[in-house]
């Protein structure tokens, strides 16, 4: 109930807001893993705790320019897989409801099943024919398991502003953007993964050649997860 009442404030701020601004951005869904956004050259113009003192994290610094697996090397998470959900809007105060609005129990599984789809995507040109039905049930069942384990790591906010691309006809932009840091225990989510693998069922069955396509990223998943 409590995260339902969030999100009709949430809608209602939106809703007025965008009432009295109209190029107010609507919230889009949670963005994950290491999407930083978009790839224009930028600077940083606020941050958590700037005035504070508070440098930005390693962690964020690691996302925003490097990958996902640079964060999980920081020895904060050793043994640790690393999930970032990021959304991003023109006003921060909607962003602090969507993070009140997070919970572990119900958006982890889609983080998860995120990473999954984007690992087996890195491994071909053209997830949906080659590996048939596969790709989608498995998506779907990631997208539902309960994958209990997930930690909330805390949370960090900042506004980023992007410099004009004359050539591309793109204007100068500023926006504010919130990220939700999330991990798991490694071993703990690899047997989670194996009962995902296990519920899987497609329909129709995919090809032997598909199956084949799909047991490939299986022998090799983390590497490069």
């Amino acid at each position: 109930m409590k995260r339902f009442l969030l999100w009709v404030v949430l809608v209602a701020v939106l809703f007025a807001s965008c009432q009295n601004q109209p190029d107010m951005r609507i919230l889009s869904p949670p963005v994950i893993l290491d999407d930083p956004g978009i790839s224009r050259p930028f600077v940083i113009t606020d941050y958590k705790n700037r005035t504070s003192g508070e440098n930005i994290p390693e962690w964020v610094n690691l996302w925003l320019n490097s990958s996902i697996q640079d964060v999980e090397a920081l020895d904060a998470f050793d043994g640790r897989y690393v999930f970032i959900s990021r959304n991003e809007g023109l006003h921060l105060n909607p962003l602090h409801l969507w993070r009140e609005g997070f919970s572990p129990e119900l958006d982890f599984p889609r983080l998860a099943a995120a990473r999954i789809e984007r690992r087996f995507a890195s491994a071909a040109n053209h997830p949906d024919v080659e590996y048939g039905t596969f790709y989608e049930a498995l998506i779907r069942t990631a997208s539902d398991a309960p994958w209990a384990g997930s930690v909330d790591e805390g949370d960090f906010w900042l506004r980023r502003r992007y410099a004009p691309n004359e050539e591309e006809n793109e204007q100068e932009l500023e926006t504010w953007e919130f990220l939700i840091l999330m991990t798991m225990e490694k071993a703990l989510f690899a047997s989670q993964l194996d009962e995902v693998f296990g519920r899987v069922n497609p329909v129709p069955a995919p090809s032997r050649v598909q199956m084949e396509a799909v047991n490939r990223v299986r022998e090799d998943f983390f590497n490069g997860f």
